[in-house]
């Protein structure tokens, strides 16, 4: 009789539920899930900022590149070439007319996506920058965006049959270029004032004209067409082009 008494005083032991099963499941599931949300929007956030910080340096590091290069149009060996100088020695010596220079063209493609230019560079033959004022084949440079591949690509000199030697500086399975606009901007100034006597032949009186280039570059992340860049930069040439003549 005392063992009965025993027993029935004992609490009862009890396991989950099924019904709290199932909300302990339910909850544990939509922390999960919000969970791998939150994990999922950071990973793809990073790997988007990351394409954006690939992207711009590939781009910087083209436009330094042109930039760099453009900085170098019209630049001719011997910058005496372009100097007039009077008669000395009472007309002994007679005087020497500036000689036009063959590395001041600097100019926009007929597609509206290429620059063209030149300048004189160093002659392994002769050990020296070329003086002799006779523009050179491999003296001949550009930047140009490649429809087909949609890559920029730097013109290093001709090639033997006479057509740019293209050489790209983009990675088309990194980035497409979508734009590459050149627009040369040019201001010309009067420079009759500095003739003696002053020159009034407004048709042939000295000028020199003062270019820029602007340059817009804009391109998509290869691997995220989401991801898309726009680059603008400015460059001075510094030789500029000077015609006419004093009287």
């Amino acid at each position: 009789m005392l063992n009965v008494d025993l027993a029935r005083a004992r609490p009862a032991q009890r396991g989950v539920g099924l019904v709290e099963l199932m909300v302990g499941i339910t909850v544990g599931l939509i922390v999960t899930a919000g969970a791998t949300v939150v994990a999922t929007r950071q990973i793809n956030e990073h790997r988007r900022l990351m394409l954006e910080v690939q992207m711009q340096q590939d781009l910087r590091v083209a436009a330094d590149l042109l930039q760099q290069d453009l900085r170098r149009a019209g630049y001719r060996g011997l910058p005496a070439n372009g100097v007039w100088e009077p008669e000395r020695d009472g007309g002994a010596t007679p005087a020497k007319p500036a000689a036009s220079s063959p590395y001041v063209q600097v100019s926009q493609g007929a597609d509206g996506a290429s620059l063209f230019y030149r300048y004189a560079i160093f002659s392994s033959a002769t050990n020296k920058v070329n003086q002799s004022n006779v523009l050179a084949g491999k003296e001949q440079f550009g930047f140009r965006l490649n429809t087909e591949t949609q890559g920029l690509e730097f013109a290093l000199g001709l090639l033997a049959d006479g057509s740019p030697n293209w050489q790209p500086i983009t990675d088309p399975a990194v980035i497409t270029i979508t734009n590459f606009t050149p627009v040369i901007v040019t201001q010309r100034i009067s420079l009759a004032g500095l003739c003696d006597p002053s020159c009034t032949n407004a048709g042939n009186c000295p000028t020199q004209d003062v270019r820029l280039v602007d340059i817009t570059i804009q391109a998509v992340s290869k691997s995220d067409p989401a991801v898309k860049r726009t680059l603008t930069v400015r460059e001075k040439l510094r030789a500029d082009d000077v015609s006419g003549v004093c009287p």
